[in-house]
């Protein structure tokens, strides 16, 4: 009889030995938002479940057996992700990345911090194509001889590096979003993240932090004045195309979609395709010959580390600071969200992400 309908223990587990593992599955899962993987027991693992050896939404190569064999090494820096090579592999970057432990470096729109990044990046590209425009325009009537003048606005110059990161990003989120079975994006942007000096903004001061949770709490209700104007101007089929990914991901949006995110066509073209389709539990028999890894990954010691004990450690590993570059000066990131409207905003969206080919040949 297969095992997912009779989950035993291995033979010579004991009682204690059960509680034990049980303990340590729970430890290594802390961290881990609600709601991102499966409900997992220690069942899953004596018998290794469709949903314990296959989580569609994470790299096969840093699965679960991968996360529960190295969470301590994950944990090393608080659960962080490091640029470092020589202190952090990029297998571990990324497992911090999409198994999503450090609310800041993360791409769900669930913590102020992401939302925050997210809405300051667009309103910088958005303020920057505004810049280029106004200088092509002045310098093109300086070249008419009109000697007007007109008033000063505010202005902000990004450098490629600066723009190549915020738009990897972006192009990471939506991906999250919208084709979480697709891994390109995001995997592109956490390798220019690791080898880069950018970084997300993460260090909001008090008054930084009501500021911007005013400016969103605005902001939410600009986009969806400007969404629905933009489902009216566009029809329901075009709106659909061209600007539903962004809503939900890039920008708030309160009422429901015509398409939940998450559920948009797969593109097979991409070397990073997954799909749904996953390993049944495997028999006792089987386990006999085949090895269990789930469980010898569960079995790998695990302590789990605070923050009072990491701050004792004489390498500081829990406060480690590494030299990064923000793509400008946070003041210059929150008064562009400050001058910047949602109106201003979304051609600049739709221009750096058009609707795929895919997507138009689904009309």
């Amino acid at each position: 009889m297969p095992c997912s309908t009779s989950p035993e223990p291995p033979s010579g587990t004991s009682q204690d030995q059960q509680v034990h593992l049980s303990a340590l599955l729970s430890a290594k899962l802390q961290g881990i938002p609600l709601f991102h993987i499966p409900s997992l027991t220690l069942s899953n693992v004596f018998c290794p479940t469709a949903r314990a050896l296959h989580i569609p939404h994470i790299p096969p190569d840093i699965q679960l057996p991968f996360f529960l064999r190295n969470r301590n090494v994950i944990d090393q820096y608080g659960g962080k992700p490091v640029k470092d090579e020589a202190k952090q592999g990029m297998d571990i970057t990324r497992a911090i990345w999409f198994w999503r432990l450090d609310e800041a470096r993360q791409f769900q729109r669930f913590h102020d911090t992401m939302r925050w990044n997210t809405a300051m990046f667009i309103a910088l590209l958005a303020l920057d194509l505004q810049t280029k425009s106004l200088e092509m325009s002045q310098d093109t009537t300086r070249r008419g001889h009109h000697d007007t003048t007109a008033p000063q606005s505010k202005k902000v110059h990004i450098n490629t590096a600066a723009y190549r990161f915020m738009k990897q990003y972006l192009a990471a989120v939506l991906e999250h979003h919208n084709t979480p079975l697709l891994f390109d994006a995001r995997e592109t942007f956490i390798v220019t993240w690791k080898n880069g000096a950018l970084d997300l903004y993460t260090g909001f001061r008090g008054a930084q932090k009501k500021l911007l949770k005013n400016l969103m709490k605005k902001l939410t209700k600009d986009w969806e004045k400007e969404l629905d104007i933009a489902e009216s101007n566009l029809g329901k089929e075009e709106y659909r195309i061209k600007v539903a990914k962004f809503a939900g991901s890039l920008v708030p949006r309160r009422r429901e979609q015509d398409i939940p995110t998450g559920t948009r066509p797969m593109q097979e073209k991409s070397g990073r395709v997954y799909g749904t389709d996953s390993p049944p539990c495997i028999p006792h028999k089987s386990q006999e010959i085949k090895k269990n890894d789930l469980l010898d990954a569960l079995r790998v010691p695990f302590t789990p580390q605070t923050k009072e004990k990491t701050r004792d450690q004489k390498n500081g590993s829990y406060e480690l600071k590494e030299d990064v570059n923000m793509v400008t000066e946070l003041r210059n990131a929150i008064e562009a969200l400050q001058v910047m409207r949602p109106q201003d905003m979304l051609p600049v969206l739709m221009h750096l992400f058009p609707a795929s080919e895919m997507e138009q040949a689904d009309t």
